[in-house]
C-alpha cells in the first residue's frame, strides 16, 4: 500500500512539473533563447536582425532589410517568441515612409527563417558589411550593415569641382545622421575620366579631391572624408571611426555588375 502511494505521488510530481510552468516546460527551455545577432544574405540582398532585449517571452529588437538597387527597410521589433516561433510588429521606414506591419520568424536549430531570408547567429552585429551602390557612379563601397538607418547617398554638380580646368563626370556624398538627427555630408566619392585624373594628379602635393581608391581603364575613383570624429557623442564617434576603417581600404570598393 505505502509503495503505491509513492508510486501515484511520483506520478502527481512529474504532472505538476510538466504542465505547470517547472525545470522542464517547454517555454523555459534554453533552447528557445534567441541569439543577439542573425544575417542572412540572398544573392545580392541583405538582412540583419538584432535581439536587443528578451523578457520571457517578450522580445525586441532591430531589423534591416537591404536590398540591392530595390526598396530597403529599417527599423524596430517587438512582439512574443513563443513555440519556436516570433511574431513581431516591425516598425519601418521604406523611402522615408513610417509603417507597421507583421513579421513571422520561425525557429529551427540556430537558424531563422522569414520572407524569404535564412538567418544564421553571427557573433556581431558591428562586424557585418554590406556592399552599397553609389547611383550614378559605377562602383560600390563596403559599410557596416547596422549603420545604414543612418546613411544616405546624395548627389552633387560635378561642375561645382574644378582643378586645373577638368572636373569629375560625377560626385556621390555619403550623409550621416547624428545623435542629433542632423544630417551632415561625410564622405564625397568623385569619379574622374582617367585622362584628367592623369593630368591633375601630383603626388608631391596634398591630394584637393582624395585617394584613388579603384579605376579601371576609363575612369578613376577617389574619395574624400574624416579621419577624426569631430562630434561629442560617443555614438556618432564610434560609427565614424568604423565608417574610416573601410573607407581607406582599397578592397572595400568594387565595380557594380
Amino acid at each position: 500500500m505505502k509503495r503505491s502511494i509513492i508510486v501515484i505521488a511520483g506520478i502527481l510530481v512529474f504532472v505538476i512539473i510538466t504542465s505547470g510552468g517547472g525545470i522542464i516546460t517547454k517555454n523555459s527551455s534554453t533552447a528557445l533563447q534567441l541569439a543577439p545577432c542573425y544575417h542572412s544574405q540572398v544573392g545580392a540582398d541583405s538582412a540583419l536582425l538584432e535581439i536587443t532585449k528578451q523578457e520571457g517571452l517578450s522580445i525586441s529588437g532591430n531589423l534591416i532589410q537591404q536590398r540591392f538597387q530595390k526598396d530597403s527597410s529599417f527599423g524596430a521589433l517587438k512582439g512574443r517568441f513563443e513555440n519556436s516561433q516570433l511574431t513581431a510588429t516591425y516598425s519601418f521606414y521604406s523611402e522615408g515612409q513610417l509603417t507597421d506591419r507583421e513579421v513571422i520568424f520561425m525557429k529551427s536549430g540556430k537558424t531563422l527563417d522569414s520572407e524569404g531570408y535564412r538567418y544564421s547567429i553571427a557573433d556581431d552585429c558591428a562586424k557585418i558589411t554590406y556592399s552599397q551602390g553609389l547611383g550614378l557612379i559605377p562602383v560600390s563601397t563596403t559599410l557596416p550593415l547596422h549603420l545604414f538607418p543612418k546613411l544616405r547617398i546624395s548627389y552633387i554638380e560635378p561642375s561645382d569641382f574644378k582643378a586645373l580646368g577638368h572636373s569629375p563626370t560625377a560626385v556621390a556624398q555619403l550623409n550621416y545622421q547624428t545623435g542629433k538627427g542632423e544630417w551632415a555630408g561625410l564622405i564625397n566619392y568623385y569619379l574622374w575620366d582617367i585622362a584628367d585624373w592623369e593630368d591633375i594628379y601630383n603626388p608631391n602635393e596634398a591630394p584637393d579631391f582624395g585617394y584613388e581608391k579603384w579605376s579601371n581603364q576609363s575612369s578613376v575613383l577617389t574619395i574624400s572624408g574624416p579621419q577624426d570624429c569631430i562630434y561629442e557623442d560617443k555614438g556618432d564617434c564610434a560609427a565614424i571611426t568604423e565608417i574610416s576603417s573601410l573607407m581607406y581600404l582599397t578592397e572595400s570598393y568594387s565595380e557594380n555588375k
